[in-house]
């Protein structure tokens, strides 16, 4: 029996996991995340746990890069001081067997104008968006075309898209979660450190003018986790021109930040009794399908 089967078994046991997790990523400590899913992946040692080993970080890459650093470095309006970044599943082929499911990525950028981002720390980022208003930038990127990809999640993706047992019900209060659910939480958990090392990659290998900051997510996908990448302190001057200049009139984009997709929830590091709270309520009540956080991000 796999160790976190034991430690699945109940809901807030697979909540504290996760509340662990989320640090890792939160926090920038990707090294010790992907050390300690590999010895469970190797643990599990199923089939997708193989192809997830196989599909490892330096297989991923972001292409359109080049673009972007070109985008924001020529924009003539105010100066892009922000950048969001998701990565998800087109939502009406879930149910189409035997189809590669590559996953699009979403791009929002954002100058001062609703949120001052010059000067603004990683933590500062994401406890304005996990406001529960929405982060201030919500709907106000800029008019920038510019289309990134995700390249080498396609397999994993297209695996977690069609497995069989995505979900786990406690009714009976087992002393043990099934293998395959397992196999299901770390498989995710692990398209989502490759897409956050692949960001992370990009970045190392060519900042965005600036040293502009990328606030990445995950949309329709689990974990649901964000972080903070690209961010160098004191490496952001303040931008804009002084604040004393009197008020200005801010253009009013359009509601949609983007037009690409509808993007999911990803919060700031939560506690394991944040998690346990929201897990248990969720299985308790059906609640109104409700604007995600990473939904308010993109302004959707």
């Amino acid at each position: 029996m796999h160790e976190l089967q034991k430690q699945f078994a109940s809901e807030e046991g697979e909540a504290a996991w996760n509340a662990v997790m989320h640090e890792h990523f939160h926090t920038g400590s990707l090294d010790e995340a992907q050390a300690y899913l590999v010895s469970q992946l190797e643990a599990l040692g199923t089939e997708l746990a193989t192809r997830c080993l196989i599909d490892d970080p330096d297989r991923v890459n972001i292409a359109g890069w080049d673009e972007l650093y070109e985008a924001i470095e020529l924009h003539e309006g105010d100066p892009i001081t922000g950048v969001t970044l998701a990565i998800a599943n087109e939502a009406d082929r879930a149910f189409e067997k035997g189809q590669v499911h590559h996953p699009y990525m979403m791009l929002g950028l954002y100058s001062d104008d609703h949120y001052t981002f010059s000067g603004k720390s990683g933590h500062d980022l994401l406890a304005e968006a996990s406001s529960e208003e929405g982060p201030a930038w919500a709907g106000y990127d800029e008019d920038i075309e510019v289309f990134l990809e995700c390249e080498g999640l396609d397999a994993i993706n297209t695996a977690l898209v069609h497995h069989k047992e995505r979900h786990f019900f406690r009714d009976d209060m087992p002393e043990q979660a099934p293998a395959r659910y397992v196999e299901y939480v770390l498989a995710c958990w692990w398209r989502a450190l490759l897409f956050h090392r692949a960001v992370e990659k990009i970045i190392s290998q060519k900042p965005l003018p600036h040293h502009v900051p990328v606030l990445a997510g995950m949309v329709d996908m689990k974990p649901d986790v964000m972080a903070v990448h690209g961010e160098v302190e004191g490496a952001r001057p303040a931008l804009r021109a002084e604040e004393d200049e009197g008020p200005q009139m801010a253009e009013m984009l359009p509601a949609a930040m983007i037009t690409r997709r509808e993007v999911e929830e990803v919060k700031e590091p939560p506690s394991g009794t944040d998690l346990r709270r929201r897990v248990s309520e969720s299985s308790e009540v059906e609640e109104p399908p409700r604007k995600s956080l990473m939904a308010r991000i993109f302004g959707r």
